[in-house]
């Protein structure tokens, strides 16, 4: 499946065109302003999540890991109904985390941030990945791709000019990861076991071992300088997309006031 997640305005979730599904959301969330919030964000985490935060050596590192865990938290409470701070989490042999507890298998989730963005992606029913990056300059992107890419996607790049490589380096890395995700494999899947398109205004599975007829991927429309895309292991899925408004950390509780 090829297509773009509509891009939907601020707080809602209203689908823009045929073949999307209320199954499946996207949450476009900015981190920029959730520095100035940190107490309340930590104050959504467990224990365990604040623990994982402070081995960033990073401080940037550590809030933004807390803020987008809080994003999630929020988002996950919003779709079902719970108290943010109550969910429980769980984490499978290969490190995809899961909802446990009294909301297991109630959702399905995948978070990615990079730079000032994160993605939250949800799903009742199929298995879901998503990965946003911040594009920035890499001299070495094709001595990357060459080393971890399908040749597919090595002999496309090498045929763009340079200055069209980094998108479409970045349009890619995000879908592959994305599908990564989705299995529940992570890294643990070679990369070169499967290939997408590099073209980044259209995601397009292109090889699978298993074969692409189970799977869409969507290219995903977000902040200014990244790259995002989602995968979903069902045929002829769509989503919808919603944006947490820029100082939601500020107001953690409006986001539970919203309808889906």
């Amino acid at each position: 499946m090829t297509s773009a997640c509509p891009n939907e305005p601020t707080g809602t979730g209203t689908p823009d065109r045929a073949g999307t599904d209320p199954d499946v959301t996207v949450w476009d969330v900015d981190l920029t302003q959730a520095i100035d919030h940190r107490a309340t964000c930590r104050d959504l985490l467990s224990d365990d999540e604040i623990a994982r935060a402070s081995r960033f050596v990073r401080d940037v590192d550590r809030w933004r890991f807390e803020a987008s865990h809080a994003a999630l938290r929020l988002v996950l409470g919003e779709r079902l109904g719970s108290d943010p701070r109550g969910l429980v989490f769980g984490a499978a042999p290969s490190g995809k985390p899961y909802l446990a507890g009294e909301q297991a298998r109630s959702c399905r989730f995948s978070l990615s941030h990079s730079g000032s963005r994160a993605l939250i992606g949800l799903s009742s029913s199929a298995e879901i990945g998503v990965d946003v990056e911040e594009i920035r300059p890499m001299p070495d992107l094709l001595r990357i791709a060459r080393a971890h890419f399908a040749r597919r996607e090595i002999a496309a790049l090498e045929t763009l000019p340079p200055r069209d490589l980094t998108a479409a380096f970045f349009a890619c890395w995000t879908r592959k990861e994305a599908v990564a995700k989705a299995t529940g494999q992570g890294l643990s899947l070679p990369l070169d076991s499967f290939a997408v398109s590099v073209t980044p205004d259209r995601a397009e599975l292109l090889t699978m071992p298993a074969g692409t007829n189970a799977w869409s991927l969507h290219a995903l429309s977000t902040a200014p300088g990244h790259a995002a895309a989602i995968a979903v292991m069902a045929a002829d899925v769509g989503c919808i997309r919603r944006t947490l408004a820029p100082d939601w950390a500020a107001r953690p509780a409006v986001i539970s006031q919203q309808g889906p």
